[in-house]
């Protein structure tokens, strides 16, 4: 199937790390920041290239780090507290 044309390459590059994120879940977190990590490369062209993907890679180290962050702090409980203390402020904001 051919892509369509319409779709702009910025949507599918998105579509394209999104689908490395998902798998990148299954991984330790270790081995997942790893394989995002910039490489330094040789080549002046391989590294005008990296310059512009810098933002698109920053982007997804944040998000591994995140989900490394909450996965971890869901494992200690931590959100649950949280879940439960904002449940009961909402509870009072709406009995008033």
């Amino acid at each position: 199937m051919a892509a369509d044309k319409s779709i702009p390459d910025a949507h599918l590059r998105l579509a394209e790390i999104l689908s490395d994120l998902t798998s990148l879940r299954v991984c330790d977190p270790k081995a997942a920041l790893a394989l995002v990590s910039i490489r330094p490369n040789s080549s002046a062209a391989q590294a005008q290239t990296d310059e512009e993907q810098d933002a698109d890679i920053k982007r997804a180290k944040d998000v591994v780090e995140l989900h490394y962050k909450v996965r971890e702090a869901h494992k200690r409980g931590e959100l649950g507290r949280g879940l439960e203390e904002a449940r009961s402020l909402v509870q009072r904001a709406i009995s008033g």
